[in-house]
């Protein structure tokens, strides 16, 4: 495989690929034909006719319907044959069992794109999944790119091209053309979603539901709305993914354009956990490993639709922070000191002014005040609005203000005063500028938000929202990681080839560490030895203090059956020797215990590995595991035996750079450990990220015939002195898994 791909760079704004073209008709469709569009404006399938007259869709409306010479006063068509210009788009209003067969009859047509209403696909049984499998086959054999099936459809505010059936559109709400696209894989939930974005004022360029997503899905028209000009922004309600890394290379490209995905999950709490073989497949479940791929390529989760939606007004200004600090406005001190309580919880840092603006601060507003950062107003700001906007001045030219949030509340008498005050200093630059308006008639927010000025309610989700886009707006570059030197797969595929002929799907110890040592990662020293005074032996050979442990590729956590001894051996020879005798004839009378047991399953193996004991230090696992969405993928949390319990953990796709590794490790809960501790020195980090970068690229590499592999634990010395493991399990790929 190559050491790292190529970056691609930034395209026009329209695909030049057949696919392309035909997610630039859906988006932008100039005529729509809706197959079994209803004369009925109120049932489902006359209802993409009825939105698009009521919006006014400046393009073609074609009804098709063999029934009726008009729909809903629009000639109607008896096929798509007898339509006479060209269609960019198809709605088909069919019951499922006819739909096959209308993509068929679209792509005869020459229609690129087509939208599909109907449920009671793979979403309703066996049944339901023969349907979806004969409609997958149609797009296959028509070229026609399919939204859908059980989906709404779409809602394209720009060009007010409606095909959908939604019930968003009944509701009595002005449509905000503007930058930011919402993709949903939820109907009915999406288009309350999008409704309430137009109570907000946020300006939506599309909504798409994706609905059972047969050919296109979230990551595909992501893409493609990133690629346009129109869209700056996307916000995506996800219930789960597939094809993880075509997400992945969309979040990529979107990074690279500086246009933000704002996206909720659900299924934070899914237990969903397989019985697993190593900690690493504990650690990271499904969630975990999509919450892993956002943080590590830009995607800013968010835990609901409010929270995406505070969110989206921000970012719908465009601006970008050059720092974390946040200057507080208020008309109250105990508001100012709540608005700062926030901005440390979403790592904002609301910092004291130095003396000299102070002074200018406090120029500017009641002698009474507090210049300091929060800024107290006081009340008098109700009686005389211009304080705000003496002080805002103020706050726009402090060179430390990253950002500026005024904190208002219950001034409908002044509003107007206040609201001009806040558009003078939105508009004289082009910092972020947020108002938190509590109370009042609600009036103030509307009005605030018609200017695009984002308007929240309280601290909390103004802070939330500021602190997204301090974190996009920082966000380092996502890098190509480089294989690095040092790796050698012929003895990396050896020891896999070893163990599959010898139809094994597990690993021991030692051929762990082998396969691992392979990619360049430090390992204890050890031996495999067969008998007690074979231990003697090795332990002798080895030096100074040793581990004894059974060794089998059946046992995956020896530590849970006791089959582990630690610190054998000393400065006395012979006592080393009758130590480590005494300590391997332990161990055996376990095993052979246990092994009794298996030998009656046709399990006869009983080895002991001898290993050095390394020198003390943090304990890490480090692993990696594929995962079913995307792919190989790498983790790193506080190791050792209650790795599960402390459930501290980080996981990346792989492969992965140092720096990435690195910020993993650092972004651990408890990471402080890593530091210098109770006199203890720091650890040594930079080593660890280096074991992390090396192991990511064995699961790349390697990924067909891996599923699953422990280090754990990963040693990590002071500063300087690096990391070493001392354990390692791998687990291989079965059939199923590699198909």
């Amino acid at each position: 495989m190559p050491a790292s791909e190529p970056s691609p760079k930034p395209t026009d704004t329209t695909y030049t690929t057949h696919s392309g073209e035909a997610l630039q008709k859906l988006l932008y469709p100039r005529s729509i034909a809706i197959l079994g569009a209803s004369d009925n404006p109120t049932k489902l399938s006359g209802r993409p006719v009825e939105y698009l007259k009521r919006f006014g869709f400046a393009g073609r409306i074609l009804p098709v319907n063999p029934t009726r010479e008009t729909v809903q006063g629009l000639p109607a068509h008896r096929s798509l044959d007898d339509v006479d210009v060209d269609i960019d788009l198809a709605m088909i209003m069919l019951s499922a069992e006819r739909t096959a067969d209308a993509v068929r009859a679209c792509g005869r047509r020459g229609i690129p794109a087509a939208i599909v209403g109907a449920s009671g696909f793979a979403e309703l049984g066996d049944e339901g999944a023969a349907l979806q499998r004969d409609l997958r086959a149609a797009i296959e054999e028509s070229g026609v790119r399919v939204l859908g099936p059980n989906c709404l459809g779409m809602i394209g505010v720009r060009d007010r091209a409606m095909p959908t059936f939604s019930s968003a559109l009944d509701e009595d709400v002005p449509l905000h053309e503007g930058p930011v696209a919402f993709l949903s894989q939820s109907g009915a939930f999406g288009g309350f979603v999008f409704n309430e974005s137009q109570n907000l004022g946020i300006g939506i360029s599309h909504y798409l539901n994706t609905g059972n997503e047969v050919d296109l899905s979230v990551a595909e028209l992501l893409d493609g709305l990133v690629r346009t000009d129109q869209t700056q922004v996307v916000l995506a309600y996800l219930e789960g993914v597939t094809g993880g890394r075509r997400l992945l290379a969309a979040a990529r490209e979107a990074h690279e354009r500086d246009k933000p995905i704002i996206a909720v999950k659900v299924g934070r709490s899914a237990a969903g956990a397989r019985a697993a073989q190593s900690h690493t497949a504990s650690l990271a479940g499904e969630d975990a490993v999509f919450d892993g791929a956002a943080r590590q390529y830009g995607i800013l989760r968010v835990d609901g639709p409010e929270e995406m939606l505070d969110a989206a007004q921000l970012f719908a200004t465009g601006r970008r922070v050059r720092g974390r600090g946040l200057t507080s406005l208020s008309v109250s001190g105990g508001a100012g000191a709540l608005m700062a309580d926030s901005g440390a919880q979403y790592g904002l840092e609301v910092r004291a002014w130095d003396e000299t603006w102070q002074r200018k601060m406090a120029a500017a507003i009641p002698a009474y005040g507090s210049p300091r950062n929060p800024v107290d107003l006081t009340g008098t700001l109700l009686a005389e609005p211009d304080i705000l906007r003496r002080a805002l001045r103020v706050a726009v030219e402090h060179p430390g203000t990253d950002m500026i949030a005024v904190l208002l509340g219950c001034a409908d008498s002044c509003a107007t005063e206040l609201i001009d005050a806040v558009e003078e200093a939105h508009r004289s630059t082009d910092r972020p500028v947020v108002v938190v308006w509590t109370g009042g008639s609600g009036r103030p927010r509307q009005r605030l938000r018609d200017l695009g000025i984002p308007c929240y309610t309280g601290p909390g989700s103004a802070a939330a929202a500021l602190g997204l886009l301090a974190d996009f707006s920082l966000r380092p570059p996502l890098p190509r990681p480089q294989r690095p030197d040092g790796i050698d797969d012929t003895a990396a595929r050896s020891v896999l080839s070893a163990a599959r002929a010898a139809g094994r799907r597990q690993l021991d110890e030692y051929e762990s560490t082998r396969l691992i040592a392979a990619y360049g990662i430090p390992c204890a020293a050890s031996r495999p030895v067969e008998s007690a005074e074979a231990a003697v032996t090795a332990a002798a050979e080895l030096g100074g203090p040793v581990a004894v442990k059974l060794l089998s590729d059946r046992i995956g956590h020896k530590s849970d059956i006791g089959g582990v001894r630690l610190g054998l051996g000393g400065a006395d020879a012979d006592a080393d020797a009758d130590a480590v005798r005494e300590a391997a004839d332990a161990v055996r009378e376990a095993a052979d215990d246990l092994f009794r047991i298996a030998r009656e399953a046709g399990v006869d193996d009983a080895r002991l590995l001898v290993q050095r004991m390394a020198e003390a230090g943090t304990e890490l696992i480090v692993g990696i595991k594929r995962d079913p969405v995307f792919g190989p993928v790498v983790v790193v949390g506080l190791g050792g035996v209650l790795v599960e319990a402390l459930a501290d953990s980080r996981v990346a796709v792989a492969p992965v750079d140092t720096g990435t590794a690195r910020r993993l490790v650092l972004s651990l809960r408890g990471s402080r450990l890593l530091g210098a501790v109770r006199g203890k020195p720091p650890r040594d980090v930079d080593a660890a990220a280096e074991t992390i970068a090396r192991l990511s690229w064995l699961a790349a590499d390697l990924s067909e015939d891996i599923a699953e592999l422990d280090v754990n634990p990963l040693l990590l010395a002071a500063e300087g002195r690096g990391a070493v493991a001392v354990d390692a399990l791998a687990v291989l790929t079965g059939p199923t898994e590699t198909e």
